[in-house]
């Protein structure tokens, strides 16, 4: 079973127009900005995205609606694919710093390895648990640390609130290792609504994993568990994002049989 596009599954996570393929139709619109309300709360300071940047914008005219937006410590940031070289430029030009640069891989759950070491789901119980996971198991090549307008507190929290909020209910099932001990490492598993799906396609994407050194190796079994488990409930595809320079994570993808789908950078700029 294949998408109707695998295109479409390559801005499965981020739907960003600013890119500038002649594939994608142009955007009415002019540029832009969106202000993210939870976002907001959580970090208490402004945050915003930048959702549009229309084609032959020059950094002058972005950095004319910038101000409009400015409070202390107000921070705005735009998700651009690699071939949008042309935002890239105007972002540069006009103050914006790369933080992140991610990988979009997936996997058409085909052929799939058979399980040597079993999860189980996650239980209520296992929260605290997960939580240290989240927040120990630092990845340094992620935005929220390697954008210095988030403290390490912060990055630390926003962790540990996400797989809170996938235990919740913002993930169909979080899966750990079936150890007699408690879990030390997770893999998050959550539907994707894409646009232009068939009635009844099921796409799976993993949005959050972590892996402590007590769990050594479960990185790449708990991502495989969660394959089988998306195969076993009919998806036509799996997705998951890693950074770039996150070489463990792409090494167990590859090793996994995922497919790169797409590549992207995440700019930000502090407006004080």
């Amino acid at each position: 079973m294949m998408l109707h596009s695998w295109q479409t599954l390559a801005f499965l996570e981020r739907i960003f127009p600013l890119s500038y393929s002649r594939e994608i139709p142009p955007h009415p619109e002019s540029l832009r900005v969106r202000r993210l309300s939870w976002d907001s709360d959580f970090f208490q300071a402004e945050m915003y995205r930048l959702d549009y940047l229309p084609e032959g914008t020059d950094a002058g005219t972005l950095l004319q609606h910038l101000p409009a937006l400015a409070s202390n410590g107000t921070m705005i940031f735009a998700e651009v694919p690699t071939q949008a070289t042309e935002a890239i430029r105007t972002l540069c030009l006009a103050g914006f710093s790369m933080v992140e640069t991610r990988l979009t891989y997936f996997h058409t759950l085909q052929h799939l390895p058979e399980i040597s070491r079993p999860a189980r789901r996650a239980l209520s119980s296992d929260a605290e648990f997960l939580k240290r996971a989240a927040s120990g198991a630092r990845n340094p090549f992620d935005r929220y640390h390697t954008d210095p307008f988030f403290t390490e507190h912060q990055a630390s929290r926003y962790l540990e609130t996400y797989i809170e909020n996938c235990l919740n209910g913002f993930a169909e099932i979080v899966l750990v290792p079936d150890l007699p001990k408690p879990p030390a490492s997770f893999a998050a598993l959550s539907r994707a609504e894409v646009p232009g799906m068939r009635p009844g396609e099921k796409l799976y994407r993993i949005p959050l994993t972590a892996c402590l050194e007590e769990n050594r190796g479960w990185h790449y079994h708990l991502c495989l568990a969660a394959l089988h488990q998306a195969a076993e409930n009919q998806a036509i595809a799996l997705v998951m994002t890693t950074q770039a320079a996150n070489s463990a994570v792409v090494h167990n993808c590859e090793k996994l049989g995922f497919r790169l789908g797409s590549a992207f950078h995440i700019f930000s700029k502090t407006i004080s």
